[in-house]
């Protein structure tokens, strides 16, 4: 690495790690959470800057709020950092989205619209002008022909469940790609895990619904560390035992705990807690790395999740849930 761009690393650790202190802890999450309302929860949010100090005038704005919230964030995390490529991929998620919307609506003749999101690295719009115009030009190879796929195999079954399995698998190998492109193996460990953590949540609700291993095995996501025979080879035993198989990665506590949950239940609060917790707990290795982009990731990321905890924390305000539920259902914070 070059001088200039090891420097260029430096004043970028030092505006994330400045930022980092503007990150809510727990205790302050949880003060937001045990307020007796949801002004009460917003005027401890406002300490940390939300709302430019201002309490929304109607509750349900604060969803405007986070998303203004999660907009200034991406933004002020892409220009710290030297070269956009190198977090770019956390931009991939949101243009699948909305290239899946926009091939549906497509494929039914109706508008997308109202299912498109912001944030990707297309604009909405140009995406379904992309799509409505069969324009792959600017899409990376993975998008281009995981669409051209799509399109082909809707036309012969017209299933849409079709395109969301295409389109997912297309998604997740570009980002691993563009992790590894990186030379990073923080930010491909951390691609990596999403996939298993993909793949282990999709063995327990296929699972839970009675689905086959040969349907599995269809939606199954390559790249990540663990094999897709470590899953087939146990679709018939116990999650508990499964979990044993999953300890080397990592991931036998989520098997574990989270597949009993809903076994039990039929709910995946638990399960999804679990998979964001350990999403928090790998990224916080970023600390001990003084300069590169891995801070900028880890900064994005528990930006992500703050967000969550916060939607889940007003959304209970708004809805009256006891707030010994909201704190249950509470993310570990990197901070």
């Amino acid at each position: 690495m070059s001088k200039n761009r090891e420097d260029s690393y430096i004043f970028c650790a030092a505006l994330i790690r400045a930022s980092e202190k503007t990150l809510l802890p727990q205790a302050e999450l949880m003060r937001a959470a045990e307020a007796p309302d949801f002004g009460s929860a917003m005027a401890v949010l406002s300490e940390y800057g939300y709302g430019d100090g201002k309490v929304p005038e109607r509750p349900r704005d604060f969803v405007r709020l986070l998303v203004e919230e999660e907009k200034r964030t991406y933004d002020f995390v892409f220009s710290a950092v030297p070269e956009k490529k190198e977090i770019e991929l956390f931009r991939y998620p949101k243009d699948y989205h909305n290239a899946k919307a926009s091939l549906k609506s497509r494929f039914m003749g109706t508008e997308p619209d109202k299912y498109l999101v912001g944030g990707g690295c297309f604009e909405p719009e140009v995406m379904v002008s992309m799509i409505r115009e069969k324009n792959f030009m600017f899409m990376e190879p993975e998008m281009k022909e995981a669409v051209n796929e799509a399109s082909e195999v809707f036309g012969k079954g017209g299933d849409p469940q079709e395109v969301d399995i295409i389109l997912d698998k297309a998604c997740y190998r570009q980002m691993l790609r563009a992790s590894e492109e990186t030379g990073s193996s923080f930010l491909t460990g951390y691609v990596k895990l999403m996939i298993d953590m993909l793949n282990l949540t999709t063995f327990i609700r296929l699972r839970q619904i009675g689905k086959p291993w040969t349907f599995f095995s269809k939606v199954f996501l390559e790249g990540g560390n663990v094999s897709e025979s470590v899953f087939t080879g146990n679709y018939e035993e116990s999650f508990q035992k499964t979990a044993e198989k999953l300890a080397p990665y990592g991931l036998s506590e989520i098997m574990e705990k989270g597949g009993a949950e809903v076994k039990a239940t039929g709910m995946y609060s638990l399960l999804e807690k679990l998979c964001d917790n350990r999403k928090i707990e790998y990224i916080k290795d970023a600390r001990y790395i003084s300069f590169g982009f891995e801070p900028a990731v880890a900064y994005l990321i528990a930006k992500d999740m703050e967000t969550k905890n916060l939607r889940m924390i007003l959304t209970g305000k708004i809805s009256g849930t006891p707030k010994e539920t909201i704190i249950e259902r509470l993310r570990e914070t990197y901070v």
